[in-house]
């Protein structure tokens, strides 16, 4: 399974055109290449997936520095399952405050080199999960192929084991129900899907004390292949709208900067 070369291909094939920024969302520029993937069968980048995560932390008002939940960018945790030491690994995760937070959700790429920026044929979704208390942490793994990207997922969680209360007994890591994709390139929607099932199911907890049930009927009840080919289409729709009221906020501005001058 190639599709990381495949999106590559899509992105150099756009031209300069590919290359035009058509939106600046929290810390994430998206091109118009990105669009053309999300358009098509393409694997998704790095760049599309921070950015629904970005939105879903808006959308979910998650984005208070002491959030309970925390959704991070793929390149946290790929730069997190790379460093070289613990040692590395403890300053690096630092500022996150991953042992205070009750729900980390994590994107795992299965790329080999990090010196290959578009490597990698496969995501999938790591979960910190607090939520039954904060001394019984646990890693809850979700892979639209089955356990594929078992190895990456192992890797991260041992990287950030050390981190955690309870390390000392063991953080578990265990495979959640994940729908099974049915092609070779939405393996990333499966990973947007379901972070927005868990969101939705944490929006809906909220209040509620520690324990209680999982998100994994609310996984298995929102995400299919359905819902993950509606959501390309839903995502172009969201990115369009985003662009339209980043223009609009431009001409009131322009214009109260008219009248004021």
């Amino acid at each position: 399974m190639t599709p990381r070369r495949e999106a590559s291909a899509t992105a150099s094939s756009a031209g300069e055109d590919g290359n035009e920024r058509v939106l600046s969302y929290g810390d994430v520029v998206l091109l118009r290449s990105d669009l053309t993937i999300l358009r098509g069968t393409h694997f998704l980048n790095d760049r599309i997936i921070a950015f629904y995560l970005a939105y879903l932390s808006s959308a979910f008002e998650i984005n208070d520095d002491d959030a309970d939940l925390l959704l991070l960018p793929p390149s946290i945790p790929y730069l997190l399952s790379n460093l070289p030491d613990p040692d590395s690994v403890a300053i690096v995760a630092e500022p996150i405050r991953l042992a205070s937070r009750r729900l980390v959700l994590l994107p795992v790429n299965d790329n080999p080199d990090a010196s290959l920026a578009e490597g990698g044929s496969h995501w999938t979704l790591l979960v910190l999960d607090a939520t039954t208390g904060a001394s019984r942490p646990r890693f809850v793994h979700h892979d639209s192929l089955g356990v594929v990207n078992v190895h990456a997922a192992r890797c991260l969680a041992g990287a950030l084991r050390p981190l955690l209360p309870g390390a000392d007994n063991g953080v578990p890591l265990v495979e959640g129900p994940t729908p099974m994709q049915v092609n070779g390139h939405d393996c990333g929607v499966y990973v947007i899907a379901v972070a927005r099932a868990i969101c939705k199911w944490w929006r809906d907890r909220r209040g509620q004390q520690e324990g209680g049930t999982d998100w994994f009927d609310t996984v298995r009840k929102e995400v299919d292949a359905q819902s993950v080919k509606a959501m390309r289409a839903e995502m172009v729709h969201l990115i369009a709208r985003l662009i339209q009221e980043k223009e609009e906020e431009k001409k009131n501005k322009a214009m109260v900067d008219g009248k004021e001058d």
